[in-house]
């Protein structure tokens, strides 16, 4: 065995036992032989990358697994040397047959690029694979629909030949057409009008009603109504009223007269003003005509006639009511129209309220400013006037005074005018009667200096966005002269309001469960005792099977017949509804009523508040309501038809001590049409049905509750 030469022996033999050790590994010229330097020989990291020589590793000398990697980093592996291919690729052999094992197409671009950018080997999935295989590059003509997609456009009307630009218009029958020329005043707020969604017009006449002075019976203000509307959406439009006791400028169509219109706050009104300062005109004026404005007659002795064209909004109320404040009844005609509509949002986002503010001043100072209008909000101008009475013709001075127009905060005016009757389109005291947009109204019959002039904002609109004054001056500080010290002055300002007015009204709660409803249904004879009471002296109504009638008599016991309803308790505050028809041909003075507000049903409830279907002759038909007997308001109905056999409904609405009476010609839902409201002098709790020597039947009678809408 090979080994080193020990120290103090070996004695001649130490070289040759050095030389067998060595020759273990090294070759006789020094050198290490084959196989002598081993894993076991080399330390942990001893051999280093500087160890090395560049390039002395070739790739057999590398593992399987490290030669697989590299070469897919930079060549094509054999598909079967890919390891951790997911299933359903490595199913195929190759890219190819990969495709066809998840149904793929032949596509070479890849994923989020375009033909443009596409290279060698790209490869994207076909609509079909991510599940969009029905969209298909179609023009649009030819682009696919759903079918209830295309049944809607089907049913649509074809679009009509023509521009749509500013020349024409697109009417209701879908067919364009040229815009109007332009005439002097005409069209309306909008322009051309076009029908909104829903809408329709309502428009009934008080005819012949008597305007009442409170100290005629029964006593007390006599409120008549030319229009009331509830729970819908709309806009008023028109007001136009006839009528006597103007022979002066006290009459009832010059300060005697009080107009008042409600729009969603049945409260507080919007415009609430003499009929004389609404209709624009001067102290006792003559007549004159604008397309928006005008007094069109004063006629012999003391009639008179005057319009009015506006644009009023209302998200779901309306009331237009007339006041008689003079000592003295008056013949009376008036018609308010309104449209309904579908939806409020169809109004846009402007003009979605009007009111007209200012005030009438006695003995105002000359040469002092009037402040008549100071109010925040966003809006616009729809019109003003103003108008003078002075003692002496030496007044004409006022007419010197400038007009000065605040907009949102402004020390100064930014719109003012150098005098009043350059305001108005005048200059050296001459302004036109009537005219448009700006004028005067006609002549006063009054001593002294009399005038009134007007102004439309539609052609030239002022708009403000937070708040809003005008100044009038009556006379201007060193400019002409004035002779009295004092002047009648008003002034008003008409706007239109971008932010609506919040509802608060009251109205018949129609869906509430009702507070009694007959529908007079009982057996065909004798009227049930229990529910109803009769006065036993008089005509007996009886019952047909589905609804109540009465005979015609013209005896005592015909007079007066009533059918009172017992056992139902009323609030204080309800709706009386009925359903009624005079039946007889042959006979004039026949009267059907409603009744309410009487004595204790039990035996009989007398006295009470009325409202009467009455057949003067088979062309004559009125409406009376009566308290008691004095009549409050009396209208002619029927334009000369034979309402005989003719369904009329009948209603009261009792808010407090106050009564409004309704009728309607047509079945519901149609518009109840309001003939006037008054304090009742009766406050007994009885209601029912009746007649006065009259046919008649009576379909239902139904008391339902009120409900207050405050949003």
């Amino acid at each position: 065995m090979a080994r080193l030469p020990q120290p103090g022996s070996d004695n001649g033999t130490w070289g040759d036992i050095l030389n067998d050790y060595l020759s273990q590994t090294l070759k006789p010229d020094g050198s290490l032989k084959q196989n002598v330097v081993t894993n076991d020989a080399i330390a942990d990291n001893a051999v280093n990358a500087a160890a090395i020589q560049d390039g002395s590793i070739t790739e057999a000398q590398l593992s399987g697994a490290v030669q697989t990697k590299l070469n897919a980093a930079g060549g094509t592996p054999a598909w079967a040397d890919i390891t951790n291919k997911p299933a359903v690729i490595g199913a195929g052999a190759d890219q190819a047959a990969a495709r066809a094992a998840i149904g793929a197409g032949t596509s070479n671009l890849a994923l989020g690029t375009t033909s443009a950018t596409a290279k060698a080997g790209d490869y994207v999935p076909t609509k079909a694979e991510v599940g969009l295989g029905n969209v298909d590059n179609t023009s649009d003509a030819n682009k696919p629909v759903s079918s209830a997609v295309q049944a809607a456009l089907d049913d649509k009307p074809d679009m009509p030949t023509g521009t749509p630009d500013g020349t024409k218009f697109l009417r209701d029958d879908n067919s364009w057409q040229p815009v109007p020329s332009a005439v002097s005043g005409g069209g309306s707020v909008s322009g051309f009008p076009l029908r909104r969604a829903g809408e329709t017009i309502v428009a009934s006449p008080q005819e012949l009603a008597n305007a009442f002075a409170s100290s005629t019976a029964p006593t007390g203000t006599k409120t008549i109504v030319l229009a009331e509307s509830w729970d819908k959406p709309g806009i008023l439009k028109h007001i136009w009223i006839a009528c006597g006791n103007t022979a002066d400028a006290d009459g009832f169509l010059e300060q005697g007269g009080v107009i008042r219109i409600y729009t969603d706050d049945a409260t507080a009104p919007a415009v609430s003003m003499t009929l004389g300062d609404f209709f624009i005109l001067a102290n006792h004026s003559d007549v004159y005509a604008t397309p928006r404005v005008g007094r069109t007659s004063r006629g012999g002795g003391d009639q008179s006639s005057a319009y009015r064209y506006l644009h009023m909004p209302f998200q779901k109320y309306l009331r237009v009511e007339v006041e008689n404040t003079t000592g003295s009844d008056t013949v009376f005609y008036g018609q308010a129209d309104y449209s309904l509509i579908d939806s409020f949002a169809d109004l846009g986002d402007q003009q979605l309220a009007y009111g007209i503010v200012g005030q009438r001043v006695a003995n105002q100072p000359v040469r002092t400013p009037v402040t008549i209008c100071d109010m925040n909000g966003s809006g616009q101008i729809e019109s003003f006037w103003l108008s003078f009475s002075g003692a002496d013709l030496g007044d004409s001075g006022v007419l010197e005074g400038n007009i000065e127009i605040f907009i949102d905060g402004e020390e100064f005016p930014s719109w003012w005018a150098s005098g009043t009757e350059d305001a108005f389109n005048g200059g050296w005291y001459t302004m036109p009667v009537g005219g448009y947009p700006a004028g005067r109204a006609g002549n006063s019959d009054q001593g002294g200096q009399n005038s009134t002039l007007y102004r439309f904002f539609v052609d030239d609109p002022i708009f403000f966005s937070s708040h809003l004054k005008v100044v009038m001056w009556p006379g201007q500080p060193r400019q002409a002269s004035v002779v009295s010290a004092t002047v009648d002055y008003a002034g008003y300002v008409g706007v239109w309001t971008n932010t609506p007015v919040t509802p608060n009204y009251q109205a018949v709660d129609a869906v509430a469960t009702p507070i009694s409803d007959d529908q007079m249904n009982q057996a065909a004879g004798a009227i049930n005792g229990t529910d109803w009471n009769q006065a036993g002296d008089r005509t007996q109504a009886t019952a047909t099977g589905s609804s109540f009638v009465t005979a015609y008599g013209s005896a005592n016991s015909d007079e007066d017949v009533r059918v009172a309803r017992k056992n139902v308790s009323l609030p204080a505050n309800y709706w009386l509804e009925t359903r009624l028809r005079i039946t007889d041909a042959s006979h004039d003075e026949q009267q059907a009523h409603l009744i309410m507000l009487g004595a204790s049903p039990d035996p009989y409830f007398g006295s009470a508040v009325h409202i009467q279907l009455y057949r003067h002759h088979a062309d004559s038909w009125t409406l009376n309501v009566r308290d008691d007997f004095a009549t409050a308001f009396v209208v002619n109905v029927g334009s000369g038809r034979d309402l005989t056999n003719r369904w009329v409904r009948l209603a009261f609405k009792k808010v407090g001590s106050r009564v409004t009476a309704y009728y309607s010609m047509n079945p519901t839902p149609a518009a109840w049409i309001p003939i006037g409201s008054w304090i009742a002098s009766k406050t007994d709790p009885a209601f029912g049905v009746g007649t006065w020597t009259a046919a008649a039947e009576f379909d239902y009678l139904v008391a339902r509750p009120l409900k207050t809408v405050t949003s």
